[in-house]
């Protein structure tokens, strides 16, 4: 097909109105199938799709760290963290259920998870306790591991921490020594 010379009207349909027809289609089929699966629908439903990508595992202290930043925060182990495997991807501001725990924060001193449902913070290996910012993480435990999550994610009593308790060895805790074990068994999603 040529330009189009003054006066000549295109032939084919507006893509913008295509587009937006297209999209319309889509959200009310997404949100059909919602409901027929008995997932919550209005603003419960946009909370359940609210996830944070970056949460990273730490190869020298074990533990879940924030990855977002241009520094990797302080490592229990010594300077910052190092990060490999997954890209978790985890749900925060939505309800508590019974497979679930809420009250798991970022710390803004040190980059990790921890748990901040206690009246002290833990130990954080910047010193003192941690410190709380952000959303209000809601860790799914206990379920059978699904494909794109993983298992073995534990509190630690000392540093009030969340690490990797799937190797023979846990880790470097703030407190020194290796992080203790205690609660559930987080299943954690990841991308």
């Amino acid at each position: 097909m040529g330009f189009l010379t003054e006066g000549e009207r295109d032939p084919r349909p507006d893509r913008r109105k295509v587009l937006t027809r297209a999209l319309g289609a889509a959200a009310a089929g997404l949100a059909g199938a919602a409901l027929a699966t008995g997932a919550a629908a209005g603003p419960a439903a946009a909370a359940v799709r609210a996830n944070q990508t970056d949460w990273r595992f730490c190869t020298k202290c074990y533990g879940m760290f924030f990855r977002g930043y241009p520094t990797d925060g302080v490592c229990p182990a010594g300077a910052g963290h190092d990060a490999a495997g997954f890209n978790f991807n985890l749900p925060y501001n939505v309800p508590e259920t019974p497979k679930t725990q809420r009250n798991w924060r970022f710390c803004t001193k040190c980059y990790g998870m921890f748990y901040y449902g206690y009246p002290t913070n833990g130990r954080c290996p910047a010193g003192a306790a941690h410190s709380m910012a952000g959303y209000d993480f809601v860790l799914p435990h206990d379920i059978p591991e699904p494909a794109g999550s993983q298992r073995n994610w534990r509190f630690c009593p000392t540093c009030y921490g969340l690490y990797y308790y799937g190797y023979p060895t846990n880790g470097r805790c703030p407190a020194g020594g290796a992080h203790g074990v205690a609660g559930y068994d987080f299943v954690l999603p990841h991308l």
